[in-house]
């Protein structure tokens, strides 16, 4: 028979096993997040034609390396001739609809 304290660590360290399987299964929020943005090199000219990501959302950056999607994951990717880099939104806010807005700017190094 365990005692009480030693039945409580076992449960304890299973649930940290177990937990973040769980939240990753979890659906992701479902409130739209407005994700706008401009892409540079490492030398401060803006990159044209790089892929920007944030869940199955993606755009392609224009001319002046800006870009907008549409996504419910706060997360994003930016790649462009074999160069990469993940970030995550931290500053965003609620727009007149309640439609969450963020803007990003990234410098793609060598």
């Amino acid at each position: 028979m365990l005692s009480p304290r030693r039945r409580e660590v076992i449960i304890a360290g299973l649930a940290t096993l177990v937990a973040p399987a769980v939240f990753a299964a979890l659906p992701a929020s479902a409130e739209k997040l407005v994700l706008s943005g401009r892409v540079l090199a490492a030398d401060g000219t803006p990159l044209a034609g790089a892929r920007v990501a944030a869940g199955a959302a993606q755009s392609i950056t224009d001319a002046d390396g800006r870009f907008v999607l549409q996504t419910t994951r706060p997360h994003y990717r930016v790649s462009c001739e074999g160069r990469s880099l993940e970030g995550f939104v931290a500053n965003r806010r609620r727009d007149r609809d309640g439609t969450w807005r963020a803007t990003v700017g990234v410098t793609l190094r060598a």
